[in-house]
């Protein structure tokens, strides 16, 4: 039995992994919107990048993350930016 449960995590993993980045991306969306600080998520994101791998591929990211990579939320944060930009 215990084997048969691990190998169903071990299939559904990608599958899990999609769902907490779906959630991911609406929770970087209320918090970008929330703060209406795009630059600071950005920066935060870059410096993830530190032990991180800032783009992997669409492979990658979808077996091994459970994040969307730091590329892209640094990108939806720069256009969240240009969307909401005020001149001074």
């Amino acid at each position: 039995m215990a084997a048969l449960f691990s190998v169903y995590l071990f299939v559904m993993t990608p599958v899990f992994n999609t769902t907490i980045r779906s959630s991911e991306v609406e929770a970087d969306a209320f918090g970008i919107n929330t703060s209406q600080q795009a630059d600071g998520m950005a920066e935060a994101h870059l410096k993830l990048t530190e032990y991180r791998k800032a783009n992997p591929s669409d492979i990658e990211e979808f077996f091994f993350y459970d994040h969307p990579a730091p590329k892209k939320r640094i990108y939806m944060a720069m256009r969240w930016k240009a969307e909401h930009w005020q001149a001074p």
